[in-house]
């Protein structure tokens, strides 16, 4: 299999050095602070949210394409002369080309990241050993069955479930096709949901900004459980640092943009809920010292907050057949 991926592009940024650009100094060198890990450490941006063969999709297998990455260069590109446009060129409220390029740039921001890969493998892991758990020794015994072309000993079955009932010994993980098609499947209505929403622009003069291995940030709307979660169709607004000294706002509502004035308060409630959200690691200029009086936090080990112990729904002889009327 390592052999059909000569000649791709497997250093895959889950963040695009372009928009690292913008945090990083003339020398495109960023510093990456760990959650969790103390200092941080002076990096080029090069190396920063890569990931090897990230966005690499298996055509057939063994056959591997990165026309997957191709595809995602083509919005990153235009979504950073959006941001360029806003940032840099005063174009606010943006024009349509730049607010629709945008849209799509943060919508895949969104669903890009590590973090919602991960989300996805949490819930498959869940899925399969609750599937296990409920279906019992006689879903073992078909599976083994087929597999081993005979029918299995009693002996070979309850080694087989106690195995596959050590919850705790294994994890699930999707093949990566399937986070590269969820992105393909929620991009366009991410962006449309995004495009239709209000903005706010907020210019910082003095104080900085930073940024995370997850830039797009969901907002919760107040009063809301902070057990329950929160998603795109909840979400109070988002926040997206765009550069160190300019954050975009999308608003929950529709309206008419926005500027928003600037303040030290709020640039520490931009960069406090970037750090909070951030997956494994933040990113800030060399120079700035963004993260004092933050909290960082220890990266968390899971991503969903699924709760039940699979091993309450332990049923050895599978689910009760309903009895007959």
């Amino acid at each position: 299999m390592g052999s059909s991926k000569k000649g791709l592009k497997r250093a895959n940024h889950t963040v695009p050095r372009s928009y690292l650009e913008r945090f990083a100094d003339e020398q495109k060198q960023i510093t990456k602070v760990r959650l969790g890990g103390g200092d941080g450490r002076r990096e080029p941006i090069k190396r920063s949210t890569v990931v090897t063969d990230f966005y690499l999709m298996e055509t057939a297998p063994g056959e591997w394409t990165d026309a997957f990455e191709d595809a995602l260069g083509d919005i990153e590109n235009k979504g950073i002369q959006a941001i360029r446009a806003i940032v840099d060129e005063g174009d606010w409220p943006p024009a349509e080309e730049h607010r629709v390029a945008l849209s799509m740039w943060a919508a895949l921001q969104h669903v890009r990241v590590p973090s919602i890969r991960q989300q996805g493998d949490e819930i498959a892991d869940y899925l399969l050993k609750l599937t296990i758990a409920v279906k019992g020794k006689p879903q073992i015994r078909e599976v083994m069955e087929k597999t081993l072309g005979r029918p299995p000993t009693e002996e070979e079955v309850e080694a087989r479930w106690v195995s596959l009932t050590d919850f705790d010994s294994y994890s699930v993980k999707r093949h990566p096709n399937y986070h590269l098609k969820l992105i393909n499947e929620l991009m366009p209505r991410t962006a449309a949901f995004f495009h239709s929403r209000s903005w706010g622009l907020c210019r910082f003069q003095r104080k900085a900004l930073l940024t995370s291995d997850s830039p797009l940030v969901m907002v919760p709307a107040p009063g809301d459980d902070p057990y329950e979660g929160v998603g795109l169709a909840t979400a109070a607004g988002f926040l997206l640092p765009l550069d160190r000294h300019a954050a975009l706002v999308i608003r929950g509502d529709e309206g008419d943009d926005s500027r928003i004035p600037a303040s030290a308060y709020l640039a520490k409630t931009i960069n406090q809920k970037v750090v909070l959200e951030a997956h494994r690691n933040v990113f800030h200029h060399p120079e700035d010292t963004v993260l004092d009086g933050l909290v960082v936090p220890q990266p968390s080990a899971r991503e969903m907050d699924i709760r039940g112990d699979l091993s309450s729904f332990l049923m050895p002889d599978g689910w009760p057949t309903p009895a007959a009327p």
